[in-house]
C-alpha cells in the first residue's frame, strides 16, 4: 500500500465522513426501494452454528464477539447484530441472488465436510467442489461475497464500486476487486487442539467478519478490505480504484496460502 494512502477503520465512522455520501432509501444495486436487510453471515450458516446435539436451534447457542458487541445472540433473524442496514430491494435480496447463496451453501457444506483434510491442502480444485458447473459456480461465490461488500459499504455510507455491480448482474470478472482465499495457521492449530480434546466440530463453527480497513488516496476513497471466515479458511474481497486483480474463479485450481503466524 503507498505511503500517499491513509487507512481507517470502518468502526471508526467519524473518521469515514469526509468519504461517505449521503443516506438513501434506494438498492445500491438496482435503484429501487430498499426495502429488505441482507444478513451479515448467512441464516443458515448462523443455524448450523446455534444447532446442539439434539438439534435444538436457539440464538442463545450463539456467543458473538465484536467491537460493540460482546454476548450471547438475542435473535438469529433480526437486529444490527446479525443484519446489514436496509440497502437492498426484495428482488435483489432474493430471486436475483439465490445462485450466489446456493454457490455459498454447497461451498459450506465442502469445506465443514473436509476442514480436519483441507488445511494441509496447496490448492483447491474448484471442479471438486463443484463438479462440471465449476466455472460459474466458483463466480457466483464471488458474488455473494461482492453482495457482502457492498451491503457492508451501503451500511457506511460508502460509494459501492460500478463494477462490482456490474458483476452481480453478470460480467465474467470483476477487475478493481480481487477474491482470494487464505489459511490461517493460527486458527488450523486451534482446530487440531479442539479435535484433540473431543470437539465433534472443531473450529467449523466459528465464523465472523474479519476487521475491515478504508483507504483514501488524496481525500477520495480508493479502497476497501473485506473479510470473513469459517474456521481457519479466510475469504477476502479487498476493492482497489482503478487496479486489476486476479480472483479464485479464473482458474480450475486456485493456491490456498498461509497467513503469516506473526
Amino acid at each position: 500500500m503507498s505511503d500517499e494512502r491513509r487507512r481507517s477503520s470502518l468502526e471508526l465512522n467519524p473518521a469515514l465522513g469526509h468519504l461517505q455520501v449521503p443516506a438513501s432509501d434506494r438498492c445500491w444495486w438496482c435503484g429501487d426501494v430498499a426495502t429488505t436487510e441482507e444478513h451479515r453471515i448467512k441464516a443458515s450458516t448462523l443455524r448450523r452454528v446455534a444447532r446442539l446435539g439434539d438439534g435444538t436451534v436457539a440464538p442463545g447457542n450463539v456467543f458473538k464477539k465484536s467491537s460493540d458487541y460482546e454476548a450471547t445472540l438475542r435473535s438469529l433473524n433480526k437486529g444490527t447484530q446479525v443484519r446489514w442496514r436496509k440497502n437492498l430491494c426484495g428482488n435483489c435480496n432474493n430471486a436475483k441472488s439465490q445462485p450466489f447463496d446456493r454457490a455459498y451453501d454447497d461451498f459450506e457444506l465442502f469445506l465443514v465436510e473436509h476442514i480436519d483434510v483441507m488445511s494441509t491442502w496447496e490448492r483447491i480444485d474448484w471442479q471438486t467442489v463443484y463438479s462440471s458447473g465449476w466455472r460459474e459456480k466458483s463466480r457466483n461465490l464471488a458474488r455473494y461475497f461482492g453482495k457482502q461488500l457492498g451491503c457492508m459499504l451501503a451500511t457506511h455510507q460508502l460509494q459501492v464500486p460500478a463494477e462490482l455491480i456490474e458483476f452481480l448482474n453478470g460480467a465474467d470478472r470483476c477487475p478493481s476487486t480481487g477474491f482470494r482465499l487464505y489459511i490461517n495457521p493460527r486458527a488450523v492449530d486451534f482446530h487440531r487442539q479442539m479435535r484433540s480434546d473431543g470437539s465433534a466440530d472443531g473450529l467449523s463453527g466459528f465464523v465472523g467478519l474479519l476487521d475491515s480497513t478504508a483507504y483514501q488516496t488524496e481525500g477520495v476513497f480508493s479502497g476497501i478490505d473485506y473479510g470473513y471466515h469459517i474456521g481457519y479458511l479466510w475469504f477476502l474481497a479487498q476493492w482497489r480504484a482503478g487496479a486489476d486483480i486476479d480472483s479464485w474463479f479464473e482458474d480450475q485450481a486456485v493456491d490456498l496460502p498461509r497467513l503469516s503466524k506473526g
